[in-house]
């Protein structure tokens, strides 16, 4: 009977944190930002071309961007270039680490490695398809770009 009980326990445990994406391979889009209770977000100034993709209603987003074969991904500058961090992702949880090899000296590198290089607890958004980071003093609410996509194809063949 315990047996049972402590499985039909670890079951809805595990099922509570089912819906929580744990795949974060490609672009995601911030949607919104706060450090220690106060909103901000970031803006990535570079010298480089980068091809994007632009979607129509977020046209000006900010992305952070998971190469998941390397556990690496590019995180958006605060006035400054963007940085490439190490993570590390354990269930409902990711940490962002700095890459091993490469140094973010200057100054403009400060507050970008302030906000984001913490772990964060991962979190459902209000609305589906979203989430959140969340850390003591950091929250970043996310959504993919491959499901908005999906989102404007299905409405162009639908009709809408």
């Amino acid at each position: 009977m315990r047996k049972t009980i402590y499985t039909l326990l670890l079951l809805t445990l595990f099922s509570c944190s089912e819906n929580i994406s744990t795949e974060f391979e490609g672009y995601w889009i911030i949607l919104a930002m706060e450090y220690n209770g106060e909103s901000i977000y970031p803006e990535t100034i570079s010298e480089k071309f980068e091809a994007n993709i632009i979607i129509s209603g977020y046209e000006n987003a900010e992305k952070i961007r998971f190469l998941n074969s390397d556990k690496a991904v590019y995180l958006p500058g605060f006035k400054g270039e963007k940085i490439l961090v190490d993570f590390v992702q354990n269930l409902n949880e990711i940490e962002f680490k700095l890459h091993e090899g490469i140094e973010y000296e200057p100054k403009q590198y400060e507050l970008t490695k302030r906000i984001f290089l913490r772990k964060y607890i991962i979190k459902n958004g209000d609305k589906r398809d979203e989430l959140i980071f969340e850390s003591d003093s950091t929250s970043i609410k996310l959504i993919s770009q491959k499901v908005i996509l999906e989102r404007h194809i299905d409405k162009v063949f639908n009709g809408l």
